[in-house]
């Protein structure tokens, strides 16, 4: 968007980046699904999310098109909608994709990350450390950590692939493991990649990475198979 600003007589054309109302309410939907405060099967009234947000009809319904085109809802005839459900095979694709492209992202993470970034990777692993009998704040800060490692791979649009994978992966992650599972290894899995990056070793940052991608995914997949 261009913001004309006019100073004394003459006029000065300056480019501010200003989200839309329909990408405001787009990211923040799609925060709430990854972070697993909206689960698969649970069904939201278009008005409802309006009124939530304090916004119109329209930027909502908007957003809702956009995460619908991504299969990341669905919006059913009543004007309701519910996240997207996965199949375990489905789920194993997005094992395999998620590998090729977080591993990618945290190699990449590994070389350009600041070294003033390293203490905030700390501080995320303890917070979620602190909070593993509260699931719902878990999975949140689980998410701020994967996240913050990627948004250093200096690639937006890696960044924003991965961003609509874990859409559609994060509410099965906190439904089969996260608010039902021991938390100890992911735990492990997060330091090691903690380490992995205070030591800027790219070996360990990935295996841990892998392992608690894999690890994850195989209780999901395995819970789909018995459910279906």
């Amino acid at each position: 968007m261009i913001i004309y600003i006019y100073r004394g007589e003459g006029m000065i054309l300056e480019k501010i980046s200003v989200k839309t109302m329909r990408q405001k309410v787009y990211d923040q939907l799609r925060d709430k699904i990854i972070s697993a405060e909206i689960l698969p099967g649970e069904s939201i009234s278009l008005r409802d999310l309006a009124k939530g947000f304090g916004v119109s009809l329209m930027p909502v319904r908007e957003a809702l098109w956009q995460l619908e085109s991504e299969k990341i809802i669905v919006i059913e005839s009543n004007k309701r909608i519910r996240v997207n459900s996965l199949t375990a095979k489905e789920m194993e694709e997005a094992l395999r994709l998620r590998i090729i492209l977080e591993s990618l992202a945290a190699e990449r993470s590994c070389d350009l990350m600041p070294e003033v970034e390293i203490p905030k990777l700390k501080r995320l692993v303890e917070s979620m450390e602190a909070s593993t009998d509260r699931p719902k704040i878990f999975m949140r800060k689980n998410t701020q950590f994967h996240f913050t490692i990627y948004s250093h791979a200096d690639s937006p649009l890696l960044f924003e692939t991965i961003e609509r994978l874990c859409a559609r992966v994060g509410p099965y992650v906190y439904s089969y493991v996260i608010g039902k599972q021991e938390l100890s290894l992911p735990m492990k899995c997060h330091w090691e990649m903690f380490e992995g990056f205070v030591e800027r070793n790219k070996k360990k940052i990935v295996e841990s990475l892998q392992k608690d991608l894999e690890t994850t995914a195989r209780i999901i997949i395995s819970s789909l198979e018995a459910s279906s």
